[in-house]
């Protein structure tokens, strides 16, 4: 190779080398990053339900105090992190649902405070919110 060939190459791993290390993420570059969603409660409340509810089951996801803005996200949420369950929205497009299609969930995690009356029998409860297995 010629020398001003190898000149640009050796420039531009240079060039390459400063620009990586001044990125915000440089300290951490072959390490796994947090996705945004990882601290969101609901998403960190979810991925802990998960192992708790059965496969087939219907699963109310839902904010107390009661949201409908958030719960659109918790529905989504939901469906996204509990394949195999039937995902009840507790509002659509920001408008609560009807009190009888969310009576039709056995199971309710519940984002934020526990809720009361509580909605049945308790499967988990961490700062994030409470997971319960409803009566029927």
């Amino acid at each position: 190779m010629r020398r001003a060939t190898l000149a640009a190459l050796a420039g531009s791993v240079i060039l390459a080398g400063l620009s990586v290390a001044t990125l915000p993420f440089s300290h951490g570059l072959f390490l796994a990053q947090r996705s945004p969603y990882g601290e969101r409660p609901g998403w960190i409340l979810l991925q802990r339900a998960g192992p708790l509810l059965p496969d087939g089951s219907s699963v109310l996801v839902r904010t107390e105090p009661p949201d409908p803005a958030n719960d659109v996200y918790l529905h989504r949420y939901g469906v996204a992190l509990l394949p195999g369950r039937r995902i009840v929205p507790a509002a659509l497009w920001g408008v609560p649902t009807s009190a009888d299609l969310q009576r039709e969930a056995g199971y309710e995690v519940v984002v934020g405070v526990r809720p009361e009356p509580p909605p049945g029998r308790l499967l988990l409860e961490m700062p994030e919110g409470t997971v319960w297995r409803r009566e029927q």
